[in-house]
C-alpha cells in the first residue's frame, strides 16, 4: 500500500518525547513515506509531564513540517492536528474550551491511561467520554494487560470505544505473548486503527514492514484496507465507523 493514513505519531519537534528537531522529523517522515504512509495525524502528548494546551502552536507546526518536507524531499505529506490525551476528569472542559485538540477537528479523541489501570476504570472512562459526545480511541491497546480478554474488548466496543494498535507490537517475535495476543485480536477483526506511534529515529522509528508482511499473509485485504486507511478517513469526515 502507498496511501496509508497513520493516526498516531509524535512527529512535531520539541513538543513532547517525540522528534527532537525539525531535521529528525523530516527523517521520520521520509522513512514513513518509503513504507507507504501518505498522511498522518500528529498526536503530541497531553499529560502531567507534557502540558501541551497550545492548539494553535500544534496547527502551526503541522503546517511548517508539511512545508519543510516538501522543500527538502520534493513531496508533500499531509499532517493533521490532534493529540494523545492522558485521561483525566477535566479533559472535557479543556476540550470544550479549545485548549486540547480532538483528532483532525472531529469528535474522535485519542486517549491513554496508565498500563496498570483496571478494567472497571477503563470501562468507566469509555462510558464518560461517550456521554460527553466524543468518540474514544484507546491508544496502543496492547499495553493494557487488563484487556487481554476479547470479551472485555467487545464490551468496550459495545460502549462506543475504538481500538488502536501499534504496528511494532504486531511485527514482534512469534514467541512474544504480546505479539501473539495482538495477532489474535487482528484475526478476530477487533482492531479499528493501526498506528506507528513514532517518536524518533532510534528505538521508536516508523517501521511498519514486519507488521505489514504478517498482516498481508494472515488477514483479508478488505480488513487491512480498513485499519490502515478507510477507518482513518472516517475520522477526517467526522463519521462513525
Amino acid at each position: 500500500m502507498t496511501d496509508i493514513l497513520d493516526i498516531h505519531s509524535h512527529i512535531l519537534p520539541e513538543m513532547d518525547d517525540g522528534a527532537a528537531s525539525v531535521k529528525e522529523a523530516i527523517y521520520m517522515l521520509k522513512e514513513a513515506a518509503e513504507q507507504g504512509i501518505a498522511a498522518m495525524i500528529a498526536t503530541p502528548h497531553f499529560s502531567g509531564r507534557y502540558q501541551n494546551k497550545c492548539p494553535e502552536r500544534i496547527r502551526e507546526l503541522c503546517r511548517e513540517i508539511e512545508e519543510q518536507t516538501e522543500k527538502e524531499l520534493g513531496y508533500r505529506m499531509q499532517i493533521l492536528p490532534g493529540q494523545e490525551i492522558f485521561y483525566t476528569g477535566d479533559m472535557f472542559s479543556l476540550l470544550d474550551r479549545g485548549e486540547l485538540l480532538t483528532m483532525a477537528d472531529s469528535r474522535y479523541v485519542l486517549v491513554e491511561c496508565l498500563p496498570g489501570t483496571s478494567y472497571a476504570d477503563i470501562f468507566r472512562m469509555v462510558r464518560k467520554i461517550v456521554m460527553e459526545q466524543y468518540y474514544p480511541i484507546l491508544a496502543h491497546i496492547e499495553r493494557y494487560k487488563e484487556l487481554r480478554d476479547i470479551n472485555k474488548i467487545e464490551e468496550l466496543e459495545e460502549q462506543g470505544a475504538y481500538i488502536q494498535m501499534n504496528y511494532h507490537s504486531v511485527g514482534g517475535r512469534w514467541y512474544s505473548e504480546q505479539t501473539r495476543w495482538c495477532r489474535k485480536l487482528l484475526k478476530e477483526e477487533k482492531v479499528h486503527f493501526m498506528g506507528t506511534d513514532m517518536h524518533n529515529m532510534k528505538n521508536r522509528k516508523p517501521d511498519i514492514r514486519a507488521a505489514l508482511s504478517w498482516m498481508q499473509s494472515h488477514l483479508a485485504n478488505t480488513y487491512i484496507r480498513k485499519i490502515l486507511k478507510k477507518n482513518a478517513e472516517k475520522i477526517l469526515q467526522n463519521e462513525k465507523i
